[in-house]
């Protein structure tokens, strides 16, 4: 197998426009790229990286004995094409001394703006509307508006503070829970989760997977009619428990776009007053060039740093 510097695991790395590929390109890199058109597991990955110094990755995963395996065969560093690195042990990869790199900033905007779309999409029943009008069925249902809402953020990171200069225009009250984050102009800081479930007419989840659940006991603190958004972390919610509230007409609905497993075939499939995303909030063409491009440059500038003592480097 051919000797590489840098392997791409990503199954659509440069279809949206080729300028991730022109900048491997012009690096003198020798570098390889996952062709299969799929997500690779982690096994294949190693199968074809080629002994590679940086894998610019998606969300396969990457445990401990893995990246152990990896390790051996010369990886240094993963270049991570999105924010979460959930999908690798970092406590493993610490002890390895193989570094971790993320694109935190390019995916915000689309995400938040997903949030809005999510949000939007609920209160006005645009699948129902959709689906009926398809169907022949000139059948009206009636929405709500966002104006005069509570909108409840549980994590105020940058996509969270984006989410909330979107939604200010709409005249909302934004109340936030994020106890690490400083109180900004136009949103209320929350006590508690607690306070932003009992109170907010929509919650929506923006934190990292190890903040707060939301499981039957949130559910119950939470109004009764009211929405909830997920465009953070499949994990954080409990799916059997949405799809309780939700048959139980306590909550009017919940919109999500990460699930616990993925490709997702749980009970929320079946479950009505739910809209399903497939993990696809970063997904724009603008947005997705970016991360790619942002994730092709840390690598070449890891590999650039460390060629001076990093036999494993080779120029092609």
């Amino acid at each position: 197998m051919k000797k590489f510097d840098l392997y791409v695991t990503l199954s659509t790395f440069g279809e949206v426009n080729p300028e991730p590929l022109r900048v491997l390109e012009k690096s003198a890199l020798c570098f390889g790229i996952n062709k299969s058109g799929k997500r690779p597991t982690s096994d294949e990955v190693l199968r074809n990286f080629g002994g590679a110094v940086v894998l610019v990755a998606g969300v396969e995963d990457y445990d401990a004995p893995t990246l152990a395996r990896f390790y051996q065969q010369g990886l240094r560093c993963i270049s991570r094409c999105g924010v979460g690195t959930e999908n690798i042990d970092r406590q493993a990869a610490d002890q390895l001394g193989i570094q971790i790199l993320n694109t935190p900033q390019e995916p915000v905007q689309a995400v938040a703006e997903h949030t809005l779309c999510l949000i939007l999409a609920l209160l006005r029943k645009l699948p129902d509307l959709d689906r009926d009008t398809k169907a022949g069925k000139w059948k009206r249902h009636t929405g709500n508006l966002l104006e005069g809402k509570t909108v409840g953020l549980v994590g105020f990171g940058k996509i969270g503070k984006k989410t909330a200069e979107l939604l200010k225009p709409f005249g909302v009250r934004i109340l936030v829970w994020d106890p690490f984050a400083a109180p900004e102009l136009g949103v209320e800081r929350a006590e508690s989760f607690e306070q932003v479930l009992r109170q907010a007419d929509i919650v929506s989840l923006h934190c990292p997977p190890t903040a707060e659940k939301v499981g039957s006991k949130e559910f119950s603190l939470m109004k009764p009619g009211s929405w909830l958004i997920n465009t953070a972390r499949g994990d954080l919610v409990d799916d059997y428990a949405l799809a309780k509230v939700l048959e139980s007409e306590h909550l009017a609905g919940a919109a999500l776009d990460v699930f616990p497993q993925e490709p997702y075939a749980g009970i929320l499939l079946s479950t009505k007053k739910i809209i399903l995303t497939p993990h696809q909030a970063t997904l724009t063409e603008e947005t997705r060039l970016a991360m790619e491009i942002a994730a092709t440059q840390n690598a070449i500038k890891f590999i650039n740093q460390n060629n001076p003592n990093n036999q494993n480097i080779t120029k092609s």
